[in-house]
């Protein structure tokens, strides 16, 4: 009587284990295949689930810092932020690469984008990842001379510094 009891139960146990196995298999997968996979390693990771690595690669800068920059006409601005914040204001001279539209969005800018000079991009403020994730898309593009505007629009415009409209640029 225990053997036939054992057996259904060794076969659903065996069953189970199959499912898991094979879920976390597809689950490893696609996030290995996914441009924003998550690290699978403790003490991989920074900030807003960005990979250590990437934190190394990317230098950051205050506001000050990229006014100089901007200044200089030294590197190209990237925004992260959606159209229509773009639309509304943003840094003059900066290029509209929307973090959440990348896929769409970076084939029509790629050429714009120089190899031979910095990028600063920036995002909504400072409790935005936006920045650091688009870098990190950027650096498996190939570019390298990447750096984040810390605080992003919303540090640029409480210094007082140029945006493209009147309007408030909007923040998150």
């Amino acid at each position: 009587m225990l053997g036939s009891c054992g057996s259904p139960l060794r076969r659903l146990l065996r069953d189970a284990l199959a499912i898991a196995a094979v879920g976390a298999a597809l689950g490893l997968l696609v996030n290995a295949l996914h441009p924003m996979g998550l690290p699978l390693v403790l003490g991989e990771v920074e900030g807003p689930a960005i990979p250590t690595w990437v934190w190394r690669k990317v230098s950051r800068v205050d506001a000050a810092e990229a006014r100089r920059v901007w200044d200089a006409e030294s590197a190209l601005f990237v925004d992260t932020r959606n159209p229509d914040d773009f639309a509304a204001g943003h840094i003059p001279r900066s290029l509209s690469l929307p973090y959440h539209q990348f896929s769409s969005a970076f084939p029509t800018v790629a050429a714009r984008l120089p190899h031979d000079r910095p990028l600063v991009i920036y995002c909504y403020g400072s409790s935005c990842g936006l920045s650091m994730r688009l870098a990190k898309r950027l650096l498996r593009e190939g570019h390298g001379n990447l750096i984040v505007l810390e605080g992003g629009l919303a540090a640029w415009e409480r210094a007082g510094y140029p945006l493209t409209s009147k309007t408030k640029a909007r923040q998150r």
